[in-house]
């Protein structure tokens, strides 16, 4: 909308026609809004390792987590953060024959106990938790 100002006051006085573009504009993009669904659940992990850059995620790249998912490995894979031996790994969880594997395309984890029944842990045996679905990843470029 445009204004003229009115030389003996200090009004403004709308002339003109408004915009065709008026409530058009572009809005920011928001990243938080855009790769965090759960605040409060969201975790971020750098990838230190290249075992699964057969998969997309280079050296490097920023994980988003969520630990609020469950992976639903029963219609389709997903790719996960894992804590095995005291260690976060990310890796892609899939089933075959049955079983739920953690690969990274080059290995296989396949763990003694189903990973969602929390009450079938045996800890001397077997220590894979699932800590978080892998909602998005970031690749970082040297500045």
């Amino acid at each position: 909308m445009l204004f003229s100002i009115n030389e003996n006051s200090c009004e403004h006085k709308p002339s003109g026609f408004a915009s065709p573009a008026q409530g058009y504009e572009e809005q920011y993009i928001d990243l938080n809004r855009l790769l965090i669904k759960n605040p409060h659940s969201t975790y971020f992990f750098k990838l230190n390792s290249s075992d699964m850059e057969g998969m997309g995620l280079p050296m490097g790249a920023l994980l988003v987590v969520d630990r609020s998912k469950t992976p639903d490995f029963f219609s389709k894979e997903a790719i996960v953060v894992i804590r095995r031996d005291n260690e976060f790994l990310c890796r892609l969880m899939t089933k075959r024959s049955g079983k739920i594997i953690f690969t990274n395309g080059k290995s296989d984890i396949i763990p003694m106990f189903n990973p969602f029944n929390k009450n079938s842990i045996d800890n001397s045996i077997d220590q894979t938790e699932i800590i978080g679905v892998v909602t998005a990843s970031i690749k970082l470029y040297a500045l």
